[in-house]
């Protein structure tokens, strides 16, 4: 890792902001952990359940308003949420008993490695200095919440990926199903050529019950729903539209006052860019650019949209340059007045002065940081704020000249005003007070007012936390909340849930709490008849044997990776063909459509016993990579957790 001296010289104020971020939060952190939203505070109940510790809604409520501003959707807050409480009340205990608990000292060093991680993606996509502090900036503060548990999994993660092994029988097998492969002869008699056999109901029954375990049933809850969509009325368009055609009078009287028209367009939400290619643009916009024009505004796809042209340059496209960065503006100003007066050498100067080279592009330079270059020519000199420090820029090449522009963007959405969301929430308040507490007045209630009643089912896979996956009921976006109440919810229960831009009431209509899948009769019977067939041919089955309806085949170059032999797609007969470790010796399989003997006659392709030791680093890397992948949950998979979440408002 390099030394904090080498990344303040490479990363300047990024890195340093960064380091003081984690000591502001280590500062603050009982002080934010003490404070909640007053009023908003709900009931200090039960909402999970650790290990038999209760965790309460006052604690839970925290980890909420860490992500409640941010820009994820309620069920990554939600998931979020739930594994900060894991990581706080288990994880980093567990941590620690391990030796692996997260100090300040880790955090300090992932701040970092965060910044250098960071900086040359930015570098590379042309980000100005000041541009990639702060978008480094604003990554740390908005992961500052989780940063103890993303350090926490990834030392845990190092530990358990260490007890990774690979053996030399495994790598000479992986060798062999890579580089084996085989030839021979087959043999195969379908099930359906043989006499129809019978199966008792006794016999399904007996199956059923041995096998009954394998397939496990979490129980389902029937909900039958009723949407509210949050739509905009005409008087919230023309509202909208009034506010837009307000900003675009004022930009028409600022005549070209940037400054002007920068503040009209904050004004209702817009944003400025910085420099695009005009090719680059929506074809409309370019197209409007081209002319010389502002485009719109236009209602597009329920949004009004408007670019108001800032700049518009002809200009290369990146600048190469040397440069010296120098402790202030004074020793700049000094240093640009020597290079002058000896025609631009660095080399001729007084004193030695270290020279590196960079490039900017025009593509996402601010306007500010443009103006130093736009019409600069090979071999002028001025001074410049590099990397955050004063400094002198000799140009030494220059792109190819492209067009770009900066401009004022408008994207003002029609949304349903406060008013009209209120209309809506009370409309469903009234239904929710009709449709009582079973499943006949919810019907007529929604007959009376004439809402369609919709219908779908929910189980314990529509709620269990995954990781970076919205889970919910089907057909219900963003209902997490409302598959974890459904889960423990009985007939007549009801709830409602806010989705994007809808309210849904949904009530319980049916309960299944089975335990285990139920029994499908059809697929046991026939399962239960494939494998009396499969004995009876296997009894009597030799290759060649005379056996009414017996098909012969050949197969070569069969591999384990194949999923067909002799164009027969089945995998249980490749399998068996690929684990041979001799030739001529007759093998029985079980297939899907019929019975099989094969005989494999030639093994083709050898292993060089020297390459076992070579292959095993790739063999280890793929089992480190799957052991890291899965190490979290197989620690927090240690914990017993009951949800109690869905049972009230969180």
């Amino acid at each position: 890792m390099a030394s904090l001296n080498t990344l303040r010289t490479k990363y300047g104020i990024v890195l340093s902001v960064v380091i003081a971020l984690v000591l502001v939060a280590f500062i603050l952190g009982d002080q934010l952990s003490n404070q909640g939203r007053g009023s908003n505070m709900p009931e200090d109940k039960a909402v999970i359940n650790i290990n038999g510790e209760d965790i309460m809604a006052s604690e839970y409520y925290q980890y909420q308003e860490m992500f409640r501003d941010s820009e994820i959707p309620a069920d990554g807050q939600a998931d979020l949420a739930y594994e900060v409480t894991l990581f706080n009340n288990f994880t980093s205990e567990a941590l620690e008993a391990a030796g692996l608990g997260v100090s300040e000292e880790d955090i300090k060093s992932y701040a970092r490695v965060f910044a250098n991680r960071l900086t040359p993606m930015y570098q590379a996509y042309g980000y100005p200095a000041d541009m990639i502090q702060q978008q480094i900036q604003q990554r740390w503060i908005a992961g500052l919440p989780t940063i103890d548990i993303v350090i926490g999994q990834e030392k845990f993660g190092a530990a358990y990926t260490a007890a990774a092994y690979v053996n030399r029988l495994e790598v000479e097998q992986a060798l062999r199903e890579d580089n084996i492969t085989f030839d021979g002869r087959y043999m195969m008699v379908p099930y359906a050529a043989m006499p129809e056999v019978t199966v008792t109901a006794e016999e399904i029954d007996a199956y059923y019950e041995q096998n009954k375990k394998a397939n496990p049933y979490f129980g389902t809850r029937t909900l039958r729903y009723v949407s509210f969509p949050v739509e905009p009325t005409e008087a919230d368009r023309a509202q909208v539209e009034e506010a837009v055609m307000a900003v675009n009078n004022a930009i028409t009287e600022a005549n070209g006052d940037t400054d002007a028209i920068k503040r009209a367009v904050y004004s209702i939400g817009g944003r400025v860019e910085n420099y695009r290619l005009v090719s680059a643009l929506d074809s409309n916009v370019a197209e409007a650019v081209k002319a010389g024009k502002n485009y719109g505004p236009v209602l597009e796809d329920n949004t009004w949209k408007a670019s108001y042209i800032i700049s518009d340059v002809t200009a290369p496209a990146t600048y190469d340059f040397e440069v010296v960065t120098v402790a202030n503006f004074v020793e700049a100003k000094e240093l640009l007045e020597a290079l002058q007066a000896n025609g631009g050498d660095f080399t001729k100067l007084d004193n030695a002065v270290d020279v590196a080279t960079g490039s900017r592009a025009m593509v996402n330079m601010s306007k500010a940081d443009a103006d130093y270059f736009i019409g600069a020519k090979v071999g002028d000199i001025f001074t410049y704020t590099y990397d955050n420090k004063p400094a002198v820029v000799k140009i030494t090449a220059l792109g190819a000249k492209d067009r770009f522009v900066v401009t004022a963007d408008i994207a003002k959405s029609i949304v349903a005003s406060e008013i009209t969301r209120n209309n809506i929430v009370k409309s469903a308040e009234q239904f929710i007070a009709d449709a009582g507490d079973n499943i006949e007045a919810f019907n007529s209630a929604a007959d009376a007012a004439q809402y369609q009643i919709l219908e779908t089912t929910v189980n314990r896979n529509d709620y269990t936390s995954m990781q970076g996956m919205a889970r919910g009921v089907r057909n219900i976006p963003g209902s997490r909340e409302l598959a974890i109440w459904a889960y423990d919810a009985q007939v007549g229960d009801k709830k409602s849930t806010h989705g994007e831009n809808v309210i849904y009431v949904a009530m319980v209509s049916a309960v299944n709490d089975e335990e285990f899948e139920a029994k499908n009769t059809f697929v046991i019977e026939n399962t239960l008849k494939r494998d009396k067939q499969y004995e009876a041919i296997a009894a009597q089955m030799t290759m060649g044997a005379e056996i009414e309806g017996a098909e012969m085949g050949t197969f070569s170059g069969v591999k384990f990776s194949d999923n067909n032999v002799d164009n027969r797609y089945e995998s249980a007969l490749v399998g068996a063909i690929t684990m041979c470790r001799e030739t001529g010796v007759e093998t029985r399989v079980k297939g899907r459509t019929g019975a099989y003997v094969f005989v494999v006659e030639a093994i083709n392709g050898t292993i060089d016993p020297a390459t076992l030791e070579t292959e095993r680093t790739p063999e280890m890397t793929q089992r480190e990579t799957a052991m890291s992948s899965v190490a979290v949950e197989a620690l927090n998979s240690k914990a017993t957790v009951k949800d109690f979440r869905g049972a009230g408002e969180i």
